[in-house]
């Protein structure tokens, strides 16, 4: 009897051991919003000026871009307009839940994209306003990793909801602590690396933390390297016709 109660309290104390670590670990839709609102403002109409510099083994090339954010109906919608060089001026992308779209003067109608275009460098249009992890991925596998310094981290293996996502399997590495990205690894659909994406630099703006800077690694063109700096937030409220493709060069 005596062993019999031993065995009992044991397995109580195990249980509760298990509910401490289960409870400590974040279910997937709530890891994935932490990814994303570390890097994100909440803003739900907003404006952002990001310098891109591209660095190549021949030189380096620099862009202004200015993004429009907006959600509508509870979904995103995104902006990207060229402010420099003079070449690019007029070259706009919208991202939508139905698409990516480009538009130049001279066309007669916008052209949908892969959200995979290049906007300048190394950047496409989905890294250039921002992957959003809990709306297109779901988690296939986690595991806990050893940080540099010795700190725990997670790394976390995603795959996409959808056919149309840009980047079909993504690796995130992030602080186990405060569950920020440090490092997402993009790939294609075949499998193969595309780019390594470092969040090296975080801020706040009144107390929302974003992602300041980060740098894009080209995993299939070793020397080719992309930093997107962010220079200045505001948010303001922006009309939809400017997220809406048929309004394009009217």
């Amino acid at each position: 009897m005596k062993r019999l109660t031993q065995y009992v309290l044991l397995a109580a104390l195990a249980a509760s051991v298990l509910g401490i670590v289960l409870a400590a670990q974040p279910a997937d839709d709530q890891l994935l919003e932490a990814f994303d609102k570390a890097r994100f403002i909440e803003a739900t109409s907003f404006t952002m000026t990001v310098e891109v510099v591209a660095d190549r083994p021949d030189g380096t090339k620099q862009a202004v871009v200015q993004l429009y954010f907006k959600e509508i109906n509870g979904k995103r919608y995104a902006r990207i307009e060229f402010l420099a060089p003079e070449d690019l001026k007029g070259q706009v992308y919208i991202s939508t839940p139905e698409g990516t779209f480009f538009w130049q003067p001279g066309l007669a109608t916008p052209l949908k994209v892969s959200g995979r275009q290049q906007v300048f460098g190394d950047s496409s249009v989905a890294e250039t306003v921002g992957i959003q992890f809990k709306d297109d991925y779901k988690i296939k596998s986690r595991k806990d990793v050893t940080l540099p310094g010795n700190k725990p981290g997670i790394e976390v293996e995603l795959e996409a909801t959808d056919k149309s996502v840009a980047f079909q399997k993504a690796t995130v590495t992030a602080d186990k602590a405060t569950l920020r990205p440090i490092k997402a690894r993009l790939f294609a659909l075949s499998g193969d690396p595309l780019n390594d994406v470092t969040y090296q630099e975080y801020a706040t703006l009144d107390k929302d933390e974003y992602v300041k800077k980060q740098l894009i690694e080209n995993q299939l063109i070793k020397t080719n390297k992309t930093l997107l700096t962010i220079t200045k937030i505001e948010a303001k409220d922006l009309p939809n016709d400017l997220f809406d493709p048929n309004k394009l060069g009217k």
